[in-house]
């Protein structure tokens, strides 16, 4: 470990901060002189991490974007350090992440960047669809070759389409007040509170369009739709932080792989943007950004942001998936169950406009049950198409209408706190939705 001590400065800086960090071995390979180091100071300034607030006694460098932040060690010219360091640290001291799992989705046909976030708030809470099923419920008896037929979050009607889509997927959804946003800063407290509270939530993001290759300028209010992947702070989530914004609370988002894998890798990764992925984290204060301020930069802190609005001009789009429906008298009574799958994504499509999907890939998914009470027994549902699937009274459903169900398992007392089963081989364009009910619900 290496303590890194702060100093008084002679500096316009608002806040010094002392930070544990321990040395990888690749960045001790990369600065050789890293090894063994001690003292090194971190001040942060103007709510960013910038080396020109180090007074002249001090000597910044500034070493890129690492975590959530743009990070400078300010190291002593004499008497503390001989020489400048890179210095690793994780912004946030309080962070959240979901049990998501990132997905790539299909670029042809305007993008199936909202159906993939669908799909991933699905199979947090035990389902999966492809993104062709998912389009056609969001928007049935539309050819998705049209603009028309996308999945779409806050867009007229007033909550979109992916209201639409959610109930024929049997998700509970609650939109972002976009017409009456007073800010986007409230807008950003609105998603760290569902966040926090366990919800998936989806957002919509402007594109760097230079930097995507996309038509300029892009659209005036969002580009592209992703999921909430974690969110950071340097305040502790009480209840009553967890609905406030903090400019430098952090927010991370994984883009569908919109930009990789096909793309180059995104310059300045970093552990908050790692190379390869499609996970992307930035500061609150500086993902609002204006339709030209989006455009610019050509690094990875630059590629997403969110539009800056007001409630009178431009407005902020977002959706809360906060559960599976269940409106059995007296209940819900369904238990927790997620999902996992062998694959990220259902192959890659060759033309533009897509008539079809692509040639489906094979997976092995992976449904886990929580068992809340290991008294009581169980009973877990296997559907193979939406219209099957109850929206309550699963148990009496799967007596009067037994052909719904494609496959069931009695989960007996006694059987710990989770229960797990597999489905071997299947196909990626093929829909497997679970439900686990206690075997007394009705």
């Amino acid at each position: 470990m290496v303590l890194l001590r702060s100093r008084t400065f002679a500096t316009s800086c608002l806040e010094k901060k002392t930070v544990d960090v321990s040395f990888s071995d690749g960045l001790v390979a990369k600065y050789p002189r890293l090894r063994g180091r001690a003292h090194i100071a971190i001040m942060r300034c103007q709510c960013h991490w910038r080396p020109a607030a180090c007074s002249s006694t001090f000597v910044g460098m500034n070493f890129g974007r690492i975590g959530n932040v743009v990070l400078v060690a300010c190291v002593a010219a004499v008497g503390v350090v001989s020489a400048t360091a890179a210095v690793a640290a994780s912004a946030s001291t309080y962070s959240q992440s979901a049990p998501l799992t990132p997905r790539w989705q299909w670029d042809p046909n305007y993008g199936y960047c909202g159906e993939v976030s669908m799909i991933v708030a699905g199979m947090r809470v035990g389902q999966y669809t492809s993104q062709w099923t998912a389009r056609s419920l969001a928007a049935p008896r539309i050819n998705q070759t049209l603009e028309a037929s996308q999945l779409l979050i806050g867009t007229s009607p007033p909550d979109g389409n992916a209201v639409t889509a959610a109930a024929g997927m049997r998700l509970n959804l609650l939109s972002y007040d976009s017409a009456n946003g007073a800010s986007t800063p409230a807008y950003l407290a609105w998603v760290k509170q569902h966040f926090l509270a366990g919800n998936t939530v989806i957002i919509g993001v402007l594109n760097n369009v230079n930097m995507l290759g996309e038509y300029p300028p892009g659209d005036t209010e969002y580009d592209h739709i992703v999921p909430v992947m974690g969110i950071g702070s340097d305040q502790p989530f009480t209840a009553e932080n967890a609905a406030t914004y903090f400019p430098t609370d952090t927010l991370t988002i994984s883009d569908n792989g919109l930009y990789v894998p096909r793309g180059k890798n995104v310059p300045g990764n970093s552990s908050g943007n790692p190379r390869g992925s499609s996970l992307y984290t930035y500061p609150f204060a500086e993902f609002q950004k204006t339709r030209a301020q989006a455009n610019k930069g050509r690094g990875a802190n630059s590629l997403y942001s969110v539009a800056m609005a007001t409630g009178t001009s431009l407005g902020n789009y977002a959706v809360a998936v906060t559960g599976v429906t269940d409106n059995s008298p007296g209940g819900p009574f369904v238990v927790p169950v997620a999902l996992a799958s062998t694959s990220n994504n259902e192959g890659f499509p060759t033309a533009d406009p897509m008539a079809k999907p692509p040639a489906a890939k094979r997976t092995t998914i992976t449904a886990t049950v929580t068992l809340p009470d290991a008294t009581e027994a169980y009973r877990l549902y296997e559907y193979t198409r939406f219209s099957a699937v109850p929206r309550g009274n699963f148990n009496a459903a799967a007596v009067a209408h037994p052909s719904d169900v494609t496959r069931s398992w009695d989960i007996p007392a006694g059987s710990g706190s989770t229960y797990t089963v597999k489905l071997q081989n299947v196909s990626t364009a093929g829909t497997y939705v679970f439900r686990a009910v206690p075997v007394s619900a009705p």
